[in-house]
Protein backbone atom coordinates (compact mmCIF):
# COMPACT_ATOMS: atom_id res chain seq x y z
CA UNK A 1 0.00 0.00 0.00
CA UNK A 2 2.74 2.62 0.98
CA UNK A 3 4.81 1.55 -2.13
CA UNK A 4 5.21 4.50 -4.34
CA UNK A 5 6.98 2.45 -7.41
CA UNK A 6 3.88 0.73 -7.66
CA UNK A 7 0.42 1.83 -9.51
CA UNK A 8 -2.98 1.43 -8.38
CA UNK A 9 -3.29 -1.44 -11.65
CA UNK A 10 -0.39 -3.05 -9.64
CA UNK A 11 -2.02 -3.57 -6.04
CA UNK A 12 -4.77 -4.88 -8.31
CA UNK A 13 -2.60 -7.71 -10.38
CA UNK A 14 -1.25 -8.48 -6.78
CA UNK A 15 -4.78 -9.43 -4.91
CA UNK A 16 -5.87 -11.21 -8.69
CA UNK A 17 -2.71 -13.24 -8.06
CA UNK A 18 -3.99 -14.30 -4.54
CA UNK A 19 -7.29 -15.08 -5.66
CA UNK A 20 -5.51 -17.68 -8.27
CA UNK A 21 -2.53 -19.55 -6.43
CA UNK A 22 -2.71 -23.35 -5.96
CA UNK A 23 -1.76 -25.04 -2.82
CA UNK A 24 2.09 -23.92 -3.10
CA UNK A 25 1.05 -20.39 -3.50
CA UNK A 26 1.62 -19.95 -7.42
CA UNK A 27 -0.09 -18.81 -9.67
CA UNK A 28 -0.51 -20.57 -13.18
CA UNK A 29 -3.89 -18.51 -15.09
CA UNK A 30 -2.73 -17.34 -17.95
CA UNK A 31 -2.38 -13.69 -18.71
CA UNK A 32 -5.52 -13.37 -21.33
CA UNK A 33 -7.65 -14.45 -18.80
CA UNK A 34 -6.33 -12.41 -15.68
CA UNK A 35 -6.47 -9.10 -18.09
CA UNK A 36 -9.96 -10.02 -18.83
CA UNK A 37 -11.03 -10.27 -15.23
CA UNK A 38 -9.11 -6.77 -14.41
CA UNK A 39 -10.85 -5.64 -17.58
CA UNK A 40 -7.58 -4.16 -18.90
CA UNK A 41 -5.12 -4.69 -22.01
CA UNK A 42 -2.67 -7.76 -21.49
CA UNK A 43 -0.24 -5.37 -22.62
CA UNK A 44 -1.08 -3.95 -18.94
CA UNK A 45 -1.48 -6.69 -16.90
CA UNK A 46 2.33 -7.58 -17.94
CA UNK A 47 3.66 -3.90 -17.24
CA UNK A 48 1.97 -4.72 -13.65
CA UNK A 49 3.47 -8.21 -12.82
CA UNK A 50 6.57 -7.14 -14.03
CA UNK A 51 6.73 -3.63 -11.58
CA UNK A 52 5.75 -5.89 -9.19
CA UNK A 53 8.61 -8.39 -9.81
CA UNK A 54 10.82 -5.16 -9.67
CA UNK A 55 9.89 -4.11 -6.93
CA UNK A 56 10.81 -7.38 -4.79
CA UNK A 57 6.92 -8.08 -4.02
CA UNK A 58 6.36 -11.38 -6.20
CA UNK A 59 8.88 -13.77 -7.89
CA UNK A 60 8.27 -15.49 -10.85
CA UNK A 61 9.54 -18.58 -13.05
CA UNK A 62 9.34 -20.24 -16.42
CA UNK A 63 6.18 -22.68 -16.83
CA UNK A 64 8.19 -25.14 -18.87
CA UNK A 65 10.91 -25.46 -16.35
CA UNK A 66 7.98 -27.81 -14.58
CA UNK A 67 6.67 -29.54 -17.89
CA UNK A 68 7.00 -33.18 -18.90
CA UNK A 69 10.01 -33.57 -21.02
CA UNK A 70 7.41 -34.92 -24.01
CA UNK A 71 5.00 -32.17 -23.51
CA UNK A 72 4.90 -28.95 -25.70
CA UNK A 73 7.24 -26.12 -24.44
CA UNK A 74 6.16 -23.06 -23.06
CA UNK A 75 7.94 -19.68 -22.47
CA UNK A 76 5.08 -18.39 -19.91
CA UNK A 77 5.26 -17.54 -16.36
CA UNK A 78 4.36 -18.56 -13.29
CA UNK A 79 3.52 -16.15 -10.30
CA UNK A 80 3.88 -16.27 -6.43
CA UNK A 81 3.67 -13.35 -3.60
CA UNK A 82 6.64 -13.73 -1.33
CA UNK A 83 4.46 -13.58 1.71
CA UNK A 84 3.91 -17.35 1.17
CA UNK A 85 5.99 -20.52 1.77
CA UNK A 86 7.88 -22.27 -0.44
CA UNK A 87 7.92 -25.98 1.55
CA UNK A 88 6.03 -27.86 -0.73
CA UNK A 89 7.00 -30.32 -3.74
CA UNK A 90 6.66 -27.59 -6.86
CA UNK A 91 6.65 -30.25 -9.09
CA UNK A 92 4.22 -32.13 -8.47
CA UNK A 93 2.34 -29.55 -8.28
CA UNK A 94 2.99 -28.07 -11.99
CA UNK A 95 0.11 -27.88 -13.57
CA UNK A 96 -0.24 -26.71 -17.84
CA UNK A 97 -4.00 -26.86 -17.79
CA UNK A 98 -5.78 -23.56 -17.07
CA UNK A 99 -9.33 -24.89 -17.40
CA UNK A 100 -11.87 -24.15 -14.74
CA UNK A 101 -12.22 -28.18 -14.47
CA UNK A 102 -7.97 -27.92 -13.34
CA UNK A 103 -8.51 -29.91 -9.80
CA UNK A 104 -5.31 -28.77 -8.39
CA UNK A 105 -6.93 -24.38 -9.43
CA UNK A 106 -7.47 -22.53 -6.27
CA UNK A 107 -11.29 -21.79 -7.86
CA UNK A 108 -11.87 -24.85 -6.73
CA UNK A 109 -9.50 -26.40 -4.45
CA UNK A 110 -10.63 -28.69 -1.94
CA UNK A 111 -9.54 -27.02 1.58
CA UNK A 112 -10.16 -28.45 5.02
CA UNK A 113 -12.06 -25.55 7.62
CA UNK A 114 -12.18 -25.97 11.18
CA UNK A 115 -15.83 -26.16 11.45
CA UNK A 116 -16.11 -22.32 11.33
CA UNK A 117 -16.07 -21.33 7.61
CA UNK A 118 -12.46 -20.27 7.98
CA UNK A 119 -9.47 -22.79 6.10
CA UNK A 120 -7.74 -25.24 9.15
CA UNK A 121 -4.02 -25.44 9.56
CA UNK A 122 -3.27 -21.38 8.96
CA UNK A 123 -4.21 -21.75 5.54
CA UNK A 124 -5.76 -19.04 3.31
CA UNK A 125 -8.29 -16.60 4.70
CA UNK A 126 -12.13 -16.94 4.68
CA UNK A 127 -14.52 -16.11 1.71
CA UNK A 128 -14.16 -12.25 0.80
CA UNK A 129 -17.62 -11.41 -0.50
CA UNK A 130 -19.71 -12.18 -3.32
CA UNK A 131 -17.53 -12.60 -6.51
CA UNK A 132 -14.62 -13.44 -4.53
CA UNK A 133 -12.70 -16.95 -4.41
CA UNK A 134 -11.76 -18.97 -1.70
CA UNK A 135 -8.04 -19.19 -1.48
CA UNK A 136 -5.52 -22.36 -1.14
CA UNK A 137 -3.17 -19.88 -0.08
CA UNK A 138 -0.59 -21.21 2.50
CA UNK A 139 -1.30 -18.82 5.48
CA UNK A 140 1.80 -15.89 5.61
CA UNK A 141 0.83 -14.90 8.94
CA UNK A 142 3.13 -15.84 11.57
CA UNK A 143 0.42 -16.01 14.23
CA UNK A 144 -1.13 -18.33 12.14
CA UNK A 145 1.19 -21.03 12.23
CA UNK A 146 4.00 -20.50 10.32
CA UNK A 147 7.39 -20.31 10.40
CA UNK A 148 8.23 -17.45 8.36
CA UNK A 149 10.77 -14.90 9.25
CA UNK A 150 10.27 -11.04 9.30
CA UNK A 151 10.46 -9.98 5.58
CA UNK A 152 13.05 -7.81 4.49
CA UNK A 153 12.17 -4.60 2.32
CA UNK A 154 13.27 -4.22 -1.14
CA UNK A 155 16.63 -3.05 -2.01
CA UNK A 156 15.00 -0.69 -4.16
CA UNK A 157 12.40 0.72 -1.79
CA UNK A 158 15.15 1.22 0.61
CA UNK A 159 17.23 3.28 -1.92
CA UNK A 160 14.15 5.02 -2.73
CA UNK A 161 13.62 6.02 0.68
CA UNK A 162 17.01 7.02 1.27
CA UNK A 163 16.48 9.36 -2.21
CA UNK A 164 13.48 10.68 -0.28
CA UNK A 165 15.40 11.90 2.49
CA UNK A 166 18.23 13.14 0.78
CA UNK A 167 15.55 15.81 -1.08
CA UNK A 168 13.70 16.31 1.78
CA UNK A 169 17.15 17.95 3.15
CA UNK A 170 18.00 19.48 0.64
CA UNK A 171 14.62 21.57 0.09
CA UNK A 172 15.44 22.18 3.73
CA UNK A 173 18.81 23.70 3.01
CA UNK A 174 17.88 25.95 0.03
CA UNK A 175 14.76 27.43 2.38
CA UNK A 176 16.70 28.27 5.43
CA UNK A 177 19.64 29.55 3.20
CA UNK A 178 16.95 32.05 0.99
CA UNK A 179 15.47 32.77 4.74
CA UNK A 180 19.23 34.05 5.59
CA UNK A 181 20.85 35.48 2.58
CA UNK A 182 20.00 38.92 1.90
CA UNK A 183 19.80 39.13 -1.79
CA UNK A 184 17.41 35.94 -1.91
CA UNK A 185 14.56 37.45 -3.65
CA UNK A 186 16.66 38.94 -6.48
CA UNK A 187 18.79 36.58 -6.89
CA UNK A 188 18.57 33.49 -9.87
CA UNK A 189 16.51 31.21 -8.28
CA UNK A 190 17.55 28.26 -10.90
CA UNK A 191 21.09 29.28 -10.21
CA UNK A 192 21.21 28.86 -6.65
CA UNK A 193 18.90 25.72 -6.54
CA UNK A 194 21.96 24.14 -8.73
CA UNK A 195 24.53 25.81 -7.44
CA UNK A 196 23.11 23.90 -3.75
CA UNK A 197 22.36 20.92 -5.23
CA UNK A 198 26.16 20.43 -5.67
CA UNK A 199 26.94 20.83 -1.74
CA UNK A 200 27.34 17.98 0.78
CA UNK A 201 25.46 17.81 3.45
CA UNK A 202 28.64 18.93 5.44
CA UNK A 203 28.97 21.41 2.92
CA UNK A 204 25.30 22.93 4.03
CA UNK A 205 26.12 23.06 7.21
CA UNK A 206 29.04 24.96 6.57
CA UNK A 207 27.30 27.65 4.28
CA UNK A 208 24.68 28.16 6.55
CA UNK A 209 27.28 28.98 9.72
CA UNK A 210 29.50 30.95 7.24
CA UNK A 211 26.63 33.35 6.07
CA UNK A 212 26.75 35.34 9.36
CA UNK A 213 31.01 35.89 9.39
CA UNK A 214 30.77 36.39 6.18
CA UNK A 215 28.53 39.43 6.25
CA UNK A 216 30.20 40.81 9.13
CA UNK A 217 33.75 40.50 6.86
CA UNK A 218 31.84 42.46 4.08
CA UNK A 219 30.83 45.20 6.63
CA UNK A 220 34.19 45.64 8.82
CA UNK A 221 35.78 45.99 4.88
CA UNK A 222 33.40 48.75 4.20
CA UNK A 223 31.05 46.78 1.22
CA UNK A 224 27.98 48.30 0.26
CA UNK A 225 27.04 45.10 -2.21
CA UNK A 226 26.40 41.56 -0.93
CA UNK A 227 26.96 39.15 -3.92
CA UNK A 228 24.40 36.54 -5.38
CA UNK A 229 23.63 33.85 -3.05
CA UNK A 230 24.34 31.58 -6.16
CA UNK A 231 27.78 33.22 -6.05
CA UNK A 232 28.29 32.38 -2.71
CA UNK A 233 27.55 28.95 -2.91
CA UNK A 234 29.22 28.08 -6.26
CA UNK A 235 32.73 29.45 -5.01
CA UNK A 236 32.25 27.84 -1.49
CA UNK A 237 32.76 31.52 -0.12
CA UNK A 238 32.81 30.54 3.75
CA UNK A 239 35.96 28.55 3.35
CA UNK A 240 37.91 31.60 2.10
CA UNK A 241 37.53 33.21 5.61
CA UNK A 242 40.61 33.10 7.86
CA UNK A 243 40.30 31.10 10.91
CA UNK A 244 43.51 30.55 12.28
CA UNK A 245 45.40 28.35 9.71
CA UNK A 246 42.16 26.61 8.46
CA UNK A 247 38.85 26.90 6.92
CA UNK A 248 35.56 26.46 7.78
CA UNK A 249 35.44 23.01 6.21
CA UNK A 250 39.62 22.53 7.81
CA UNK A 251 41.29 22.57 4.23
CA UNK A 252 44.57 24.57 4.63
CA UNK A 253 44.53 28.19 3.34
CA UNK A 254 47.53 30.26 1.88
CA UNK A 255 46.92 34.16 2.23
CA UNK A 256 49.57 36.04 0.80
CA UNK A 257 49.71 39.65 2.02
CA UNK A 258 51.45 41.47 -0.72
CA UNK A 259 49.24 42.03 -3.58
CA UNK A 260 52.15 42.87 -6.18
CA UNK A 261 54.02 39.75 -5.17
CA UNK A 262 55.20 37.27 -7.10
CA UNK A 263 52.53 34.54 -6.07
CA UNK A 264 49.88 37.04 -6.89
CA UNK A 265 51.22 37.79 -10.58
CA UNK A 266 51.25 33.73 -10.64
CA UNK A 267 47.84 33.14 -9.67
CA UNK A 268 46.82 35.91 -11.76
CA UNK A 269 47.67 34.73 -14.40
CA UNK A 270 46.76 31.17 -13.36
CA UNK A 271 42.91 32.63 -13.50
CA UNK A 272 43.39 34.37 -16.07
CA UNK A 273 43.99 30.94 -18.42
CA UNK A 274 40.89 29.65 -16.43
CA UNK A 275 38.97 32.39 -17.44
CA UNK A 276 38.00 32.65 -13.71
CA UNK A 277 38.28 35.39 -10.85
CA UNK A 278 41.11 35.34 -7.95
CA UNK A 279 39.60 36.11 -4.18
CA UNK A 280 41.30 38.73 -2.85
CA UNK A 281 40.30 40.11 0.39
CA UNK A 282 41.05 43.29 2.12
CA UNK A 283 44.35 43.63 0.19
CA UNK A 284 45.43 40.14 0.78
CA UNK A 285 44.92 37.15 -2.34
CA UNK A 286 43.58 34.29 -0.60
CA UNK A 287 44.45 30.93 -2.35
CA UNK A 288 42.71 27.71 -1.26
CA UNK A 289 45.82 25.43 -2.61
CA UNK A 290 49.38 25.34 -2.82
CA UNK A 291 51.90 27.61 -4.31
CA UNK A 292 54.11 24.89 -5.76
CA UNK A 293 57.14 26.12 -8.77
CA UNK A 294 54.25 24.82 -11.15
CA UNK A 295 52.22 27.79 -10.37
CA UNK A 296 55.18 30.44 -10.21
CA UNK A 297 55.97 29.81 -13.34
CA UNK A 298 52.87 31.45 -14.13
CA UNK A 299 54.59 34.87 -12.95
CA UNK A 300 57.13 34.77 -15.62
CA UNK A 301 54.40 34.61 -18.60
CA UNK A 302 54.19 37.64 -20.56
CA UNK A 303 50.84 39.54 -21.47
CA UNK A 304 47.76 38.25 -22.54
CA UNK A 305 48.43 39.42 -26.08
CA UNK A 306 51.30 37.50 -26.74
CA UNK A 307 49.85 34.13 -26.01
CA UNK A 308 48.83 31.17 -28.47
CA UNK A 309 45.70 29.89 -29.31
CA UNK A 310 45.67 26.16 -28.39
CA UNK A 311 43.24 23.86 -30.54
CA UNK A 312 44.94 20.74 -30.22
CA UNK A 313 43.29 18.22 -28.87
CA UNK A 314 45.79 16.46 -26.40
CA UNK A 315 46.86 20.13 -25.53
CA UNK A 316 43.22 21.01 -24.96
CA UNK A 317 43.13 18.23 -22.36
CA UNK A 318 46.27 18.63 -20.67
CA UNK A 319 45.14 22.40 -19.76
CA UNK A 320 41.82 21.37 -18.62
CA UNK A 321 43.42 18.74 -16.30
CA UNK A 322 45.46 21.33 -15.07
CA UNK A 323 42.97 23.45 -14.25
CA UNK A 324 40.74 21.74 -12.70
CA UNK A 325 43.56 20.36 -10.04
CA UNK A 326 44.61 24.16 -9.06
CA UNK A 327 42.14 26.78 -9.79
CA UNK A 328 39.27 26.90 -7.42
CA UNK A 329 35.69 28.18 -7.90
CA UNK A 330 33.34 29.27 -10.78
CA UNK A 331 35.33 29.15 -14.22
CA UNK A 332 33.61 30.15 -17.41
CA UNK A 333 33.75 27.64 -19.94
CA UNK A 334 37.16 27.25 -21.36
CA UNK A 335 36.78 26.67 -25.12
CA UNK A 336 35.72 29.58 -27.30
CA UNK A 337 34.80 29.95 -31.05
CA UNK A 338 37.06 31.84 -33.61
CA UNK A 339 35.85 31.24 -36.99
CA UNK A 340 35.87 27.39 -37.36
CA UNK A 341 37.50 26.53 -34.49
CA UNK A 342 37.21 25.99 -31.10
CA UNK A 343 40.12 26.64 -28.65
CA UNK A 344 41.06 28.72 -25.88
CA UNK A 345 44.54 31.24 -24.91
CA UNK A 346 47.23 30.07 -22.98
CA UNK A 347 50.90 30.99 -22.43
CA UNK A 348 52.29 27.87 -23.86
CA UNK A 349 50.83 24.82 -25.84
CA UNK A 350 51.33 22.85 -22.32
CA UNK A 351 50.90 23.35 -18.97
CA UNK A 352 54.42 23.86 -16.74
CA UNK A 353 55.94 21.06 -15.65
CA UNK A 354 56.57 20.54 -11.86
CA UNK A 355 59.59 22.00 -12.41
CA UNK A 356 58.23 25.44 -13.08
CA UNK A 357 59.72 24.64 -16.90
CA UNK A 358 57.63 25.41 -19.85
CA UNK A 359 57.84 21.47 -21.97
CA UNK A 360 59.62 23.53 -25.95
CA UNK A 361 58.67 20.94 -27.77
CA UNK A 362 54.89 20.88 -29.31
CA UNK A 363 54.76 17.48 -29.03
CA UNK A 364 56.05 16.98 -25.48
Amino acid sequence: MTDRSLEPRDLQTLCLLGRHIDRAGWCMRSQVRMAEELGCGRATLQRSLERLYEAGWVEKRRRDTWRPEDSTPSSSYAYRVKLDRDDIDLKGLASENDDVDDASHAEIAEVPENGEGVPAGGQGCPPMGTGAHPSAGTGAHTYAGTNNDPLERPLKTTERDAGARARDRKERFKAEFRKRWPTAAVDDRHRTDYAADALTPDEEKAALEGIGPFLDELKRQGRKSVPAGWRYLEEKRWTLLRQGESSADGSALRVWSDVGSREHCALEALYAVAKARLFVNAGKVIYRGSITPQILAFAEVGDKASWRWITDRQQIAAWQAFLAAHVFGVRSPLLEQRGSEHGFYAPGPWPPRKDGGWPDSEAA
